[in-house]
């Protein structure tokens, strides 16, 4: 037996999230019909580095398995990029250490949020961008996210039926890039981030930058502990896994704030 590491991409709209679901096309689904196709026959299961949820994109998931069958990685790349539908593809493929797994081996996580603010919509974006028509103080954002960074009982960004036990994260950093033409990403990095996190921390973001929350409200909404406080939970049109690390990743990975967020105890 070896142990295989694989990075995909996907378009997340075509899914209903990774996780296999009786009755509905997943990621995690998709890609171990066409890896066992491959294994000739064996039963294959796969583990992610997380569970995106239906709508969410990946451009850097990072995928595990055990496989009796030899195969050779750079043909186990093409011939899954062949099989699988276009809506998915492997962009590396290799032979690791037993004692790899896609989740359990992670040191950290890079989500990226992309929004299009501008009067018109875009036909290519679609489910892949939250469209925003209505003013937006970026700066105000751009304060904001300074507040967001740390690590802190993150109950006020956490998302119903959330399993993990132990609400506080740490987050390395929280910004924004403006790319022009109306495209802003939103990105945070951490060790691991709560179910819906991500969205409910975007749209809290994003009711800042509207005027619907004052620019110094994330630290009140730490201290409360309280999810009904909090903004809107964004669309996951927007959201990106764009990359997972690992303990060789670590010269990559940004060291904590020295302080969580003021007027947090």
């Amino acid at each position: 037996m070896v142990t295989w590491k694989l990075v995909i991409e996907y378009d997340g709209a075509a899914f209903c999230g990774w996780q296999t679901q009786p009755g509905v096309e997943t990621v995690q689904w998709t890609l171990e019909q066409q890896i066992r196709q491959i294994f000739g026959g064996e039963h294959i299961n796969c583990n992610a580095s997380g569970r995106t949820d239906s709508g969410v994109h990946a451009l850097g998931q990072v995928v595990s398995f055990r496989a009796e069958t030899p195969r050779d990685p750079e043909k186990l790349r093409m011939a899954l990029n062949t099989l699988l539908p276009k809506t998915v593809a492997c962009t590396s493929a290799q032979i690791v250490p037993d004692g790899f797994h896609a989740r359990m081996s992670s040191i950290g996580k890079r989500y990226r949020y992309v929004i299009l603010h501008r009067p018109d919509r875009s036909p290519f974006l679609w489910t892949r961008a939250l469209y925003v028509r209505r003013p937006m103080d970026w700066t105000a954002i751009d304060r904001a996210l300074v507040d967001m960074r740390g690590t802190y009982d993150c109950s006020c960004f956490r998302g119903p039926n959330c399993e993990d036990r132990n609400p506080v994260r740490s987050i390395r950093e929280a910004v924004h890039i403006d790319r022009g033409a109306g495209e802003h990403w939103i990105e945070f990095e951490g060790p691991g981030f709560l179910r819906y996190q991500i969205r409910i921390m975007v749209g809290t973001l994003l009711e800042i930058g509207e005027g619907r929350r004052p620019v110094d409200d994330i630290p009140r909404l730490i201290a409360a502990k309280d999810r009904n406080l909090s903004g809107r939970t964004a669309l996951p049109d927007g959201l990106y896994l764009v990359r997972v690390y690992y303990p060789e990743d670590a010269d990559l990975v940004g060291p904590l704030p020295a302080r969580p967020p003021l007027a947090v105890s």
